[in-house]
């Protein structure tokens, strides 16, 4: 069985605060002391259960994350205050351009301070992108926009945090985004706040205290639980290296120019997380299945039982018996994917699986993903604190910092992603549709063939009520009229319960509503085929591969899973 480094299940730690500090030291103990004593007792007792269970179990680590705009004060002082506890992650969030932001700070030591724990951020996000004074001539609009993007960073700390620590000293806000006008934000918003001042802390809303879901951290844990059998983690490894590389190889092939360290990056650190995801997914999908068409199944099988106890009087021991013993095999097959949660497991590996295959493409060219956005109309479906999503960031934190394309490698890799990613999904979907549209015209002919038949036997039946042999008829007519009357009885019972279970079929798959998605997405992919054709630089390289991976590939795979989260089996 092929193990894994476990995927930490990390808190999220925001951070507002003052910049100018009497004391950093003793802020930075009470920082420390707080995440020690005062955020373990924020989980509900259950949760906090769940997670010392989790953490005597050794396999899932509990660790930190600092999310922070790196401002001069607090935001820094918090920040090492968390990176001094082992396994913890900076992720840097900025209100505007490095160009803008330095010139906030008034000695070169900070600076050099800003810079150094800039580098130490995978991934900084960066609110703004375009500097001030080039997006408006006004002074006095260059402030307000200045006072803008603080709040706005403030208030994108709170709304990616499961906490928020705010060094704070208890007075209003002294300007638009102060800190008092975030912790009211947070509070608002239901995020935990600890108020740290003056060497101590506080939690400042114990009754909404509601740190991440423990059941997070449980599908966390079970994802690094559950080994992949060696055979299948070769299956799936062979089968992605077939698709992505195989190209790239042979004599009559023409050749595609990959940077080998990269490969071999990909290939050991996000291709084994694929497998996995995408083998577990697989695995579930097909029980899910199973259960399904065996409930459907099951309860047609159960009419026609009965209906054979009731059209043939003889048989109505036997088929009542079996009727019970297949509704108890029904509700057995039910209560089984519910326990086993065969379905959000299908369809949540299955979307972290898709990230990852994205994030392969991404990283093999040079460019960062977009952190996993969760739409608000998608708020029932998906969360941005989904143990999928935290799960990628992990995964995808550990990488190396990934080097730019340059004029080669984008024109190198443009052909490559057109061709291996963008033209291979087309081929899939187009496969897809046609595959959806067949299955949904072969449950659509069947369902044609046994209501006509159900009427034209309701029709017969009532046919032979109003006619019956008279009593000098011969023995065969009389045993003819029985006949057809228990056998269109029959059929008339059963039929619907059939039609009713296509149905059924039709609904647990979602044939039509695929295989429109699939053809959906094969036109938005060649709209993003022509445009990356007619990129000439490394930026519209780059910018068209931004669009393909969030505005395509996450977005479809978002659409597939808020369609599919409430497919359930149902029977009746």
């Amino acid at each position: 069985m092929r193990s894994l480094t476990p995927i930490p299940y990390s808190i999220r730690i925001g951070v507002t605060g003052h910049r100018r500090l009497d004391d950093s030291a003793a802020v930075e103990a009470a920082v420390r002391a707080a995440l020690d004593a005062d955020i373990p007792r924020l989980f509900p007792e259950k949760a906090r259960k769940v997670l010392n269970e989790i953490l005597a179990g050794g396999r899932t680590p509990i660790a930190f994350s600092i999310l922070t705009p790196l401002a001069e004060g607090a935001d820094r002082v918090v920040a090492r205050a968390v990176l001094s506890i082992p396994g913890a992650r900076l992720d840097v969030v900025l209100p505007i351009t490095v160009e803008d932001y330095l010139e906030d700070f008034a000695t070169e030591e900070s600076k050099q301070e800003f810079l150094s724990l800039l580098k130490l951020s995978r991934r900084p996000t960066q609110l703004r992108t375009r500097n001030i004074r080039d997006e408006r001539h006004d002074p006095q609009d260059q402030v307000e926009l200045r006072k803008d993007a603080y709040k706005a960073v403030g208030r994108y700390v709170v709304d990616h945090s499961d906490v928020l620590i705010a060094v704070w000293d208890g007075e209003p806000a002294r300007g638009k985004g102060g800190t008092a006008e975030i912790v009211e934000y947070a509070i608002m918003e239901r995020v935990p706040v600890i108020r740290v001042w003056n060497g101590s802390a506080t939690v400042l809303n114990p009754v909404r205290a509601l740190l991440p879901d423990a059941r997070q951290a449980i599908y966390t844990d079970a994802f690094n639980r559950r080994p992949i059998p060696e055979d299948a983690f070769e299956r799936e490894t062979a089968k992605l290296r077939k698709e992505l590389f195989t190209d790239l190889e042979g004599p009559k092939r023409r050749p595609l120019e990959l940077s080998a360290e990269a490969r071999q990056m990909v290939e050991r650190q996000l291709f084994p997380w694929y497998a996995r995801a995408s083998y577990e997914a697989g695995r579930t999908q097909r029980l899910y299945y199973f259960a399904g068409r065996s409930v459907y199944t099951l309860s047609a099988a159960a009419v026609g039982s009965v209906a054979a106890g009731v059209v043939v009087p003889p048989l109505a021991v036997a088929g009542y018996g079996m009727e019970l013993l297949l509704v108890l095999t029904m509700i057995a097959a039910q209560m089984l994917n519910q326990r086993k949660e065969w379905h959000r497991r299908w369809i949540e590996h299955r979307f972290l699986a898709e990230r990852l295959r994205a994030g392969i493409f991404m990283a093999l060219s040079g460019v960062e993903p977009q952190p996993v956005k969760v739409p608000a109309y998608m708020g029932h479906s998906q969360a941005d604190d989904d143990w999928t999503v935290r799960a990628f960031e992990e995964i995808w934190s550990r990488l190396p910092v990934l080097t730019p394309p340059d004029e080669a490698h984008a024109r190198a890799m443009n052909r490559y992603i057109r061709k291996v990613w963008i033209a291979a999904q087309i081929k899939y979907h187009k496969g897809k549709a046609k595959g959806e549209g067949a299955r949904r015209s072969r449950l659509a002919l069947m369902s044609a063939v046994v209501l006509p038949v159900t009427v034209a036997a309701a029709v017969m039946h009532l046919a032979l009520l109003e006619w019956r042999p008279g009593a000098g008829a011969a023995e065969s007519v009389h045993l003819l009229h029985h006949g057809l009357h228990v056998g269109l009885a029959f059929v008339a019972l059963l039929f619907p319960a059939i039609a009713a279970s296509l149905a059924g079929m039709e609904a647990h798959r979602e044939h039509l509503r695929l295989q429109k998605r699939s053809r959906n997405m094969m036109e938005q992919l060649k709209r993003i085929w022509r445009r990356m054709a007619q990129a000439k630089t490394p930026e519209e390289f780059r910018r068209a591969l931004e669009d393909l991976d969030e505005e395509a590939m996450l977005r479809e795979t978002q659409d597939w899973l808020m369609l599919m989260r409430y497919v359930e089996i149902k029977a009746g």
